[in-house]
């Protein structure tokens, strides 16, 4: 199918903190998109930033809002809900999408055997120097962000490159606005639930950075943040939360145990840093645990 043949209006939205450099990079590789221009629309959502400049330019058209209030997924909600458009493309400021990420994410959703699907693009993770990955990379390129694993084992897919019919967006109300992490596992588990599944769509590829050691730890601390905001004080849900941040080390040992990439030495490193990762994350539900504390963003 020709991308031209393409009629439904797409709107991309992007939530930024942060991340002026990368939020360019990114919308620099949107402007090389195949799907028709005069078809898309985006909207960048500044969730606070501090390091934008005073004048800030833009390499295309964009529409800049601002929602101050800390969390991804309220920024998310403030630029995609009553939005007139067809297909919502959700990604992040620190994605890259590849040119015909928006051509193969809406053929992906047109071509579901006229069954209305969200769809769940491949995410590929970069290191910074690709001939000498440091460890925390390599852990991350073995276990982060495997969308299509994801998808068939956990029936939902994350909001760095997701596109969702706007229609099914409104009728959910959006994403739950008070976590900042685990928004989009929930946001299509109620999809599921009105009879809407997450496909896989590996055409629909950006790349993403892999995450230094830092960067690891910070994302397995709002995890499970992001988990117990969804439980909502619920002591039997707190309890599922731990369980459900803390059971991954066995699959994640695994994985890392049986991975022929790696050197023996290698794979005895990062299975280490895949034990002080969950450690890490029992200890920051511990914390949370204590009266007035606040979830990491």
């Amino acid at each position: 199918m020709n991308p031209h043949h393409f009629s439904a209006t797409v709107g991309v939205v992007i939530p930024v903190y942060d991340d002026w450099p990368g939020l360019q990079r990114c919308l620099a590789a949107l402007a090389c998109q195949t799907y028709p221009r005069e078809l898309l629309r985006l909207r960048v959502v500044n969730n606070g930033s501090s390091d934008w400049p005073a004048d800030p330019a833009f390499p295309l058209p964009v529409d800049v809002l601002h929602h101050r209030r800390p969390g991804s997924y309220g920024a998310r909600n403030r630029a995609a809900l009553g939005w007139a458009v067809d297909v919502l493309a959700f990604t992040d400021a620190d994605c890259e999408p590849t040119p015909y990420w928006i051509e193969q994410g809406v053929r992906s959703l047109v071509a579901a055997d006229e069954r209305v699907v969200l769809s769940a693009g491949r995410i590929v993770l970069t290191a910074m120097c690709a001939e000498a990955p440091t460890a925390a990379e390599q852990l991350d390129q073995s276990l982060g962000f495997d969308q299509e694993r994801t998808v068939r084992r956990a029936g939902f897919g994350v909001t760095a490159n997701l596109f969702v019919p706007q229609a099914v967006f409104a009728e959910l109300g959006g994403f739950h606005a008070h976590t900042r992490s685990g928004g989009d596992r929930d946001f299509c588990q109620r999809a599921r639930l009105i009879g809407v599944p997450v496909v896989y769509a590996p055409s629909a590829e950006i790349q993403h950075p892999a995450r230094d050691w830092e960067s690891l730890l910070l994302k397995q601390r709002r995890i499970v943040g992001g988990r117990l905001a969804l439980a909502a004080g619920s002591p039997l849900g707190a309890l599922q939360a731990l369980f459900g941040s803390v059971r991954p080390v066995l699959s994640e040992s695994w994985r890392v145990i049986r991975s022929s990439r790696f050197t023996l030495l290698r794979r005895c490193h990062l299975l280490v840093l895949v034990w002080i990762l969950r450690g890490a994350v029992l200890l920051e539900w511990l914390r949370l645990m204590l009266p007035a504390q606040q979830a990491l963003r």
